[in-house]
C-alpha cells in the first residue's frame, strides 16, 4: 500500500544550485531560484517551457521523487507477486530499476473519493527504459497490474478564472469544479 502518496505534497523546496563552471548573476547568487515539490530545475523547465504548463498546475500536481520511495507509488496493486516480507519480486524490482535515479510524479484527484488526491498516478522517468518490441523509450510509468485511470489535475482559482472568462461561461458551471466547490464548503444538512 502506498504509505507516502502525501508525503511529497508537503511543498519541500530544493535550490538551484550552480555548477562551478556556470555563470551565475549577482542576483541569482543572492536569492536562488527554488522549485516546487522537490522537481529539478531540467523538470521545471520542461513542464514550464517545454509543455507550456502554468505554474500553479505544476505546483499543484507534479512532484520529483527518486530511490526506493518510487516503489511505493507503483506497486500498489495487490495482484504483483510480493516475496514473505510484502517487497515485490525481484522481477519487478529489476523492470522498475531505471526510475531509482528519479523522475516527476503527476497526481491526479480522485473523483470517486471526494475529489482527495488518487492512490494512482503515473511518473515521467528521467532515464526511461526501452519498450524493445515498440523500439522507442517508455516516456511514462503507470503503476502494473493497475487499470489505467484519468488524470484531473488540482486546478488553482486563478486559472478557474481564465478558463471560464475565455468561454463566457460562469465559473462553477463545470461538475469538476462544483464538486472541488463542495469539498471546499461542504453543506451541512
Amino acid at each position: 500500500m502506498n504509505t507516502n502518496k502525501n508525503a511529497i505534497k508537503s511543498g519541500n523546496k530544493k535550490p538551484f544550485e550552480p555548477k562551478p563552471d556556470c555563470k551565475v548573476s549577482v542576483e541569482q547568487s543572492e536569492h536562488p531560484i527554488e522549485y516546487p515539490n522537490n522537481l529539478t530545475p531540467a523538470e521545471y523547465h520542461e513542464l514550464l517551457a517545454g509543455s507550456a504548463i502554468h505554474p500553479a498546475l505544476i505546483e499543484r500536481n507534479f512532484f520529483h521523487i527518486e530511490g526506493e520511495t518510487i516503489y511505493d507509488y507503483l506497486f500498489i496493486s495487490n495482484k504483483i507477486p510480493r516475496k514473505n516480507t510484502g517487497r515485490a519480486t525481484d522481477t519487478y524490482i529489476r523492470q522498475y530499476q531505471h526510475l531509482l535515479l528519479g523522475g516527476t510524479w503527476i497526481q491526479s484527484l480522485d473523483p470517486f473519493k471526494n475529489w482527495q488526491p488518487m492512490e494512482w498516478g503515473r511518473i515521467k522517468p528521467n532515464f526511461p527504459r526501452i519498450d524493445w518490441q515498440k523500439g522507442k523509450p517508455v516516456k511514462y510509468e503507470s503503476p502494473p497490474k493497475t487499470p489505467n485511470r484519468v488524470t484531473y489535475f488540482d486546478v488553482a482559482n486563478p486559472i478557474w478564472d481564465k478558463v471560464a472568462k475565455r468561454y463566457l461561461i460562469k465559473r462553477y458551471h463545470s461538475l469538476l469544479a462544483l464538486r472541488l466547490l463542495d469539498k471546499l464548503n461542504p453543506l451541512i444538512f
